[in-house]
């Protein structure tokens, strides 16, 4: 059997930094928050494709840089927030100089069953696709207050200063929520089940899809049956349980394509399919061409 290509995963916030030769280091397994002149002048330009295991709030008043998230990439330039989510396969270009913040944070340590009844206040966090957005020159104030704090509170981390940090990221989850889903208040509440169903499902997907495609077996690590995920699933993200897998292989073969030079059986093999063919019959129907074709066809562009 061939071995499967790796992509790296950083479970640590500190190794992490270490391979972008940063100079900042984190004292807290589940939280940290820094400033980007915190960095150093010697971080690498260009990082990916990697994953990691926690979410990463990123902030800048200017921040020149080029950022992946699975097969998208985006310009950014100046007043931008970038949301990282446990999971997805990244990649960042940096352009010029950094002027803004960061947080790194696990998602125990932030605690989100407290406002769970608030669907759409963190339903951003599950996405598949990439979270970049500008903001106004006021938006970046208010949210720079929340940074800071978080940065005062951060130097002594006893369980107050904990307390405080928690509840500055919820604040900071609602308040971007506002600026990404303009203040929609109106809207259906899913009950709490099938919501905690639902965003657990989506989590473990991203932790196992490489080896497990089936959704029986994501109801049996959840203890449900097949037929309640289906239902949690279609509740919270009117979709289907099979979709979301699908979706997020073939967000993965598609990175793999664009950002490596792994061949084509390879990638089928590292993504679980055994059936060169079967993997190929699988990319055409999420995208209406070949892996090779979808290969060539990015080469080809400018």
């Amino acid at each position: 059997m061939m071995p499967k290509p790796k992509i790296k995963t950083y479970k640590k916030f500190n190794d992490y930094y270490s391979d972008a030769n940063a100079l900042v280091r984190s004292s807290h397994d589940e939280f940290h928050a820094f400033r980007f002149r915190e960095l150093g002048d010697n971080i690498v330009p260009h990082m990916g494709p990697f994953q990691t295991t926690y979410f990463q709030f990123a902030m800048g008043r200017i921040l020149p840089a080029k950022v992946g998230v699975f097969d998208s990439h985006k310009v950014i330039e100046e007043y931008i927030m970038v949301i990282y989510l446990p999971g997805q396969i990244l990649n960042w270009e940096k352009t010029g100089n950094w002027d803004g913040y960061v947080v790194n944070v696990r998602e125990s340590f932030l605690n989100l069953q407290s406002i769970t009844h608030l669907t759409e206040s963190y339903g951003f966090l599950h996405r598949l696709q990439p979270l970049v957005f500008n903001l106004s020159s006021d938006d970046y104030q208010v949210l720079s207050n929340f940074y800071e704090l978080m940065l005062m509170e951060q130097n002594e981390m006893k369980e107050e200063n904990i307390l405080v940090i928690r509840n500055l990221l919820q604040i900071l989850i609602v308040y971007v929520n506002r600026i990404v889903s303009g203040m929609k208040t109106s809207g259906s509440f899913v009950e709490l089940q099938y919501q905690k169903i639902a965003i657990r499902f989506k989590s473990l997907v991203f932790e196992h899809y490489q080896d497990n495609k089936s959704v029986s077996y994501y109801a049996s690590l959840l203890g449900v049956s097949p037929a309640y995920l289906i239902d949690s699933v279609k509740k919270v993200y009117n979709t289907t349980p099979k979709r979301v897998i699908n979706d997020i292989i073939f967000l993965h073969a598609k990175t793999l394509l664009t950002s490596t030079d792994t061949g084509i059986k390879e990638l089928a093999w590292s993504l679980n399919f055994e059936d060169y063919t079967h993997f190929v019959k699988f990319f055409k129907k999420m995208s209406g061409i070949t892996p090779a074709e979808f290969r060539k066809n990015r080469e080809n562009r400018p």
